[in-house]
């Protein structure tokens, strides 16, 4: 007879997940292991699997249904800044840096392929991408969606999550510069026209400039006591940010010191 969902123990759904990643169809489960197919179906879902998927892997479809801690608040961050969400409810996350990848796959329990992408003569790409309609419909409440430069879409958390909010997308589409030779540098991010005027505005600090082509504009902070203040803002999260972008704004802030 048949086990039913209800006397199933944790080893045996955890056999059912690792059979259905191994290539078994939910069909010939449960013969295979004696379960019903009841069964089967509900500990897939359980695990967060959609049985549709050509690929085999896993995740937490729900991770971004309440943005409601700063990690959270910090990869929606990156997503809007290197990620992108279709109308086929396609999710994709590509960056430069394989450590935001990396963490971005393990706070969403993606069981899936990181793959690496030529982008020669520049640096290689790593992306994760997937299908998932319900972590798409929460990532497309937050303005993650494609062509967010030209639709000039976004939009903020509420001010409890927005400082990891604006460090992840400083990670992902940010840049700290000091000046050679001299005391100084500048900070600054890239986003559409009302993006980067509606972060000056609650960031209470920079200025907005338009890029030649007057689609991407770019914040800025040039004064020492500005980018204290955005340094203190962003790395009060010891887990969280990119170490070569610190240590670029730190490096301005320690060449006022100097003089």
């Amino acid at each position: 007879m048949a086990t039913k969902y209800c006397q199933l123990s944790s080893e045996q759904k955890q056999t059912i997940l690792f059979a259905f990643q191994s290539g078994e169809e939910c069909r010939t489960i449960p013969q295979l292991l004696g379960v019903s197919g009841r069964s089967v179906a509900r500990v897939l879902s359980e695990f967060g699997v959609n049985t549709k998927r050509k690929n085999r892997y896993t995740l937490n479809e729900g991770y971004f249904d309440k943005i409601d801690t700063p990690i959270k608040s910090y990869l929606l961050g990156l997503m809007a800044a290197d990620g992108c969400v279709t109308d086929k409810n396609y999710v994709v996350l590509e960056s430069i840096d394989r450590e935001l990848v990396d963490l971005f796959a393990r706070e969403i329990k993606f069981s899936g392929e990181i793959r690496e992408i030529d982008r020669s003569p520049h640096k290689p790409h790593f992306r994760i991408n997937f299908s998932s309609q319900r972590l798409a419909t929460a990532l497309h409440q937050w303005q993650i969606i494609t062509n967010r430069m030209s639709s000039d879409s976004y939009r903020f958390p509420s001010d409890e999550q927005l400082n990891p909010y604006v460090l992840g997308y400083f990670d992902g589409d940010g840049c700290a510069y000091p000046n050679k030779g001299r005391s100084g540098g500048l900070v600054c991010v890239v986003g559409s026209k009302n993006f980067a005027e509606e972060l000056s505005k609650i960031m209470k600090m920079g200025s907005t400039i338009a890029h030649s082509h007057n689609v991407v504009y770019y914040w800025r902070i040039f004064s020492r006591t500005n980018i204290q203040k955005f340094h203190d803002l962003m790395y009060q999260y010891p887990d969280l940010g990119l170490a070569r972008k610190k240590q670029k704004i730190e490096q301005i802030l320690g060449s006022y010191s100097r003089g």
